[in-house]
C-alpha cells in the first residue's frame, strides 16, 4: 500500500512549476508565470495624439456616410421635381386622351390641333402618316381665301404663270429626289418615285357636310388631292372664284384653343394676290411666305403606329366596308 503524500502546493502551482522547469530546459531561461489577470491585460493605452487621430478618422468616416445619404436624398428630390418637366418636354399633351398635332411656324406662332383619328379614320390617318414622316416640315401656306388657310407640300410659291393651276413646280410630289428619300413609301412599290403621292382616298359622305367642315377652327383634308389640307378661319367679305366653295373636303380635326384660331385669322389677313399665277384661279398666299417649320404629333396609339405600314393600311377597308383609297396611279 502506497503511502499518501502531502502536497504543500496546490494543483495550479504545481502546473506552473512544471511549465517553468520545461521552459528552462528548452531555452535556458527561467520562466515566470504571470497571473491570469495580468496575462489578459489590455494593450498599452494610446497617447492623446493617437486617440485624437483615431477620433478624427471615425468622425471623417461618419461624415462621408452622412454626406452620401444626404446626396442620394437630394438627387431623389431633384429627380422627383424635374421628372414632370422632362415628361412635359417630351410630351406637353400627356394628360390628353386625344391625338394632338402641334405646328411650329416661321413667324413664331404655334397652332395646336385635336386630330379626330377615331371619328375620321381615313383622312386623319393620312394626315398623321404625312406629319410623322415630316412631309409638312419646311413647307408654306400656299393660299388663304374663301375661309380656308391651305397647306400641304408646297416648299415655295410658284415662280411662273401656268395655264393649269396644278401643273407647276415647288411641290414635293414633283420632286424626284425628295420622293426617293421618302422611305415610308418603298421605292420598289412604284413605277416612278414621283407617283408615291398619286393616291386618292375614299371618304365617307358625312365627312363632307358643310356643318362640319365649316366649323371655326376645323382642319380638313382636300379629297381631290393626296397631301393637301386646310384650316377654316371663318367667312370674310371677299371676292373669290366661284369654285372655291365647292372644293371637296373631309374632316380631320379641330383647333385645341382659341389662340390657334386667332393665329390662323391673323395669317389670313396677310394674304395678297400672287401675280405669277394663271387667271383661272387667283391664288392669295400669305405674304411674305410663312413656313411650317415642323408638325409633331402626340398621344399616338402604339398598337397602330409602332410598325405602321401605309400601303397595307390603304389596302384595307374602312368602317363602311369600302377600300380606303379609290385609286393610286403609278402603284406597282
Amino acid at each position: 500500500m502506497k503511502e499518501k503524500r502531502n502536497y504543500s502546493l496546490t494543483a495550479k502551482e504545481r502546473k506552473q512549476k512544471r511549465m517553468a522547469e520545461q521552459n528552462k530546459k528548452s531555452d535556458g531561461k527561467a520562466y515566470v508565470a504571470k497571473p491570469k489577470a495580468e496575462q489578459k491585460s489590455a494593450a498599452p493605452a494610446l497617447s492623446a495624439e493617437a486617440q485624437m487621430a483615431q477620433s478624427q478618422k471615425r468622425s471623417k468616416q461618419s461624415t462621408i456616410i452622412i454626406s452620401c445619404v444626404v446626396a442620394v436624398a437630394i438627387l431623389l428630390i431633384i429627380a422627383a421635381l424635374i421628372a414632370p418637366v422632362i415628361m412635359y418636354a417630351v410630351n406637353p399633351y400627356r394628360g390628353y386622351d386625344d391625338v394632338i398635332a402641334k405646328f411650329k411656324l416661321s413667324n413664331g406662332m404655334e397652332l395646336e390641333y385635336v386630330i379626330d383619328e377615331d371619328e375620321y379614320d381615313t383622312a386623319a390617318t393620312n394626315f398623321i402618316f404625312l406629319a410623322t414622316n415630316k412631309y409638312f416640315d419646311n413647307t408654306v401656306f400656299y393660299d388663304a381665301q374663301g375661309g380656308w388657310l391651305r397647306f400641304g407640300g408646297y416648299v415655295d410659291q410658284p415662280l411662273s404663270n401656268n395655264t393649269s393651276d396644278y401643273s407647276r413646280s415647288n411641290h414635293r410630289s414633283d420632286d424626284a429626289d425628295y420622293c426617293k428619300k421618302f422611305s415610308a413609301l418603298p421605292n420598289n412599290k412604284f413605277s416612278k418615285v414621283t407617283e408615291k403621292f398619286g393616291y386618292r382616298l375614299h371618304i365617307r359622305t358625312d365627312d363632307t357636310d358643310d356643318s362640319l367642315v365649316k366649323q371655326l377652327g376645323a382642319l380638313t383634308f382636300r379629297t381631290d388631292t393626296s397631301t393637301e389640307f386646310q384650316f377654316y378661319y371663318g367667312d370674310f367679305a371677299e371676292t373669290v372664284p366661284n369654285n372655291i366653295n365647292t372644293i371637296s373636303c373631309a374632316m380631320v380635326g379641330h383647333a385645341l384653343n382659341t389662340k390657334t384660331i386667332k393665329n390662323i385669322q391673323s395669317i389670313r389677313l396677310t394674304a395678297t394676290l400672287n401675280s405669277h399665277l394663271s387667271d383661272t384661279y387667283l391664288w392669295k398666299p400669305p405674304t411674305p411666305n410663312i413656313k411650317i417649320e415642323s408638325v409633331k404629333v402626340y398621344n399616338l396609339k402604339s398598337s397602330k403606329w409602332a410598325n405602321f405600314d401605309f400601303l397595307n393600311y390603304l389596302d384595307g377597308k374602312d368602317s363602311d366596308g369600302n377600300s380606303r383609297y379609290d385609286s393610286w396611279y403609278g402603284k406597282a
